[in-house]
C-alpha cells in the first residue's frame, strides 16, 4: 500500500464521522508514528534472492539478517562471522529498517509494514486524527479497531520458523 492509498482510506474512515477534521500536515507524522509502533510488536520480514555470480551485498534496507536457505532446502540462521556465501544461489531473510515518512512526503510512498499490519495503521491513523477532540467516541471506535487489528497479526507467521530435533525431543 501507498501513502497515497493509505490517506484515501483514513479520509474515507473520518468522512464516515461527519465532522470537518483538518489533518493536513498531521497525516505523514501519524503514518510514522504508527509504523513505528506496530514494527515493535510485527517486525516486517523480506527476503532476497542471490543468483550464481551475483554481487554479494545485503540489502540497502537490512537491519537484521536473519536466515539463509539454498535451493536445495538447507537453511542456516544468519552468522555475522561468516557473512554471505561467496558462491551459489541462496535466498536471505532479513528485517528491513522501518522507512520515514517525513512531512510533504509524495503519495507514491511506499509503506514499510506487510498489507495486513497496514489495515493496523490506517485505523491507528484514524484515531490520532480524533484523538483531540472532545467528543472522545470516535477515538475509541477507531482505536479499538486499531487494537483488533493489531492483536490479530499474530496469526501471520512472519520471517522464518522451523523445527529443530534433538535427541527425539521437537522444539519450535
Amino acid at each position: 500500500m501507498t501513502l497515497g492509498e493509505a490517506k484515501a482510506r483514513v479520509r474515507a474512515l473520518l468522512d464516515e464521522t461527519g465532522e470537518n477534521r483538518p489533518a493536513a500536515g498531521r497525516l505523514e507524522r501519524f503514518f510514522e508514528m504508527g509504523q513505528r509502533e506496530i514494527a515493535l510488536y510485527y517486525p516486517p520480514y523480506r527476503e532476497k534472492e542471490y543468483g550464481e555470480g551475483e554481487a554479494r551485498a545485503l540489502p540497502e534496507d537490512c537491519e537484521s539478517p536473519l536466515l539463509l536457505r539454498w535451493p536445495d532446502g538447507r537453511a542456516a540462521a544468519w552468522d555475522p562471522a561468516a557473512g554471505l556465501p561467496e558462491e551459489g544461489a541462496f535466498l536471505l531473510g532479513y528485517r528491513p529498517q522501518v522507512g520515514t515518512i517525513a512531512a510533504g512526503a509524495p503519495d507514491e510512498t511506499a509503506l514499510s509494514l506487510g498489507e495486513e499490519a497496514n489495515e493496523a495503521l490506517v485505523f491507528f491513523v484514524a484515531a490520532q486524527c480524533c484523538a483531540m477532540e472532545e467528543d472522545q467516541r470516535y477515538f475509541s471506535n477507531f482505536y479499538a479497531q486499531y487494537q483488533g487489528r493489531l492483536a490479530n497479526l499474530s496469526l501471520y507467521p512472519k520471517g522464518p520458523a522451523g523445527v529443530v530435533e534433538v535427541k527425539g525431543y521437537a522444539a519450535l
